[in-house]
């Protein structure tokens, strides 16, 4: 059976719906990927700030070519922070210029934490996990430059291994996956086995296991839930089950960027308080509760620094 997500290339003289799918493969992606392929390449030569920098210039562009995730991230502002709405324009700026720098900063990624771009804070918390011999289990957050947790960790003999998100776009997923596994990075693709092997890398204990718990999943940033329903799916409820099975603690990472420039404190907040009972079902709901409570004020007070402002919706009520 034929991919849709490959499409064959004689599928550009198919019918409509083949057509659409092999345009958007072939001669969108290819000429949007190969851009930012030559962009990224090139980009590795300049000093660390002027790369920084460009991606925070070019940042300028995105409200206007992404109209949708502007008008999201104002909708968000407003709500979660109405103290400060008239500080929106100022804040969504933020955000874009944020996004921008991390996005421009994959080509000098390997370099931040060389040049003493990163300070860190509460590392004691991954000591004593590594001390008491448990499996170290990290729920990250978007924020930032979330990759620096990466290099960070690695750079301080933490390393790491983790699920990663598939790009649409197979070119930016290949500089993204080149330069992740350029500084030791064990990534899982979602797969039926992932699970799996996840297990295997907590019970060896010789990486840290990271799961992003503020994904995109199926569409619907699926934490925190800002007093949407919550739904017991995506990495936040993966991350769950994977600590009640291991006996593993969560520890809740995430980088904050020191003003609009390529420095950035790390963060480690103290364990969270997980349950374990004989009722597994009861147990991820509770400890999905307990890392919404811990994550939900941490974004919300650098909501200017969240990547999915951009992509997070509200939910119609039901009528």
């Amino acid at each position: 059976m034929l991919d849709a997500q490959n499409p064959p290339i004689r599928w550009l003289f198919g019918n409509r719906r083949q057509r659409r799918l092999a345009r958007r493969y072939w001669l969108h992606d290819s000429a949007i990927g190969l851009l930012n392929s030559a962009l990224h390449s090139g980009m590795r030569f300049l000093p660390t700030d002027w790369c920084s920098g460009f991606g925070a210039l070019a940042s300028k562009l995105s409200p206007h070519r992404f109209p949708a995730s502007d008008a999201r991230a104002r909708h968000l502002w407003k709500t979660l922070r109405p103290e400060a709405a008239s500080d929106v324009d100022a804040a969504v700026t933020r955000i874009w210029r944020n996004a921008g720098r991390t996005m421009a900063e994959y080509s000098v990624l390997g370099r931040l934490f060389a040049e003493g771009r990163v300070e860190t804070e509460g590392m004691e918390y991954l000591e004593a996990e590594r001390a008491a011999g448990r499996p170290i289990l990290i729920a990250a957050l978007h924020l930032g430059n979330w990759e620096v947790i990466g290099v960070t960790g690695t750079a301080l003999g933490f390393p790491g291994a983790g699920f990663f998100e598939l790009q649409e776009n197979r070119f930016d997923r290949r500089i993204a996956d080149k330069v992740r596994r350029r500084y030791g990075a064990d990534l899982l693709p979602p797969s039926r086995t992932a699970a799996r092997q996840a297990l295997r890398i907590l019970a060896e204990k010789k990486l840290c296991f990271v799961v992003h718990v503020d994904e995109i999943f199926e569409g619907r940033v699926s934490a925190p839930a800002f007093g949407r329903p919550r739904k017991l799916e995506g990495n936040i409820t993966h991350i769950a089950r994977l600590a009640r099975m291991t006996d593993a603690n969560i520890l809740p990472v995430y980088v904050l960027r020191a003003g609009d420039a390529a420095r950035f404190k790390l963060v480690v907040e103290p364990p969270i308080q997980t349950v374990r009972s004989e009722n597994r079902d009861a147990d991820v709901a509770a400890n999905v509760a307990a890392i919404e409570r811990t994550i939900e004020p941490i974004i919300k007070a650098h909501l200017d620094q969240w990547f999915y402002a951009l992509d997070f919706e509200f939910e119609a009520p039901a009528t």
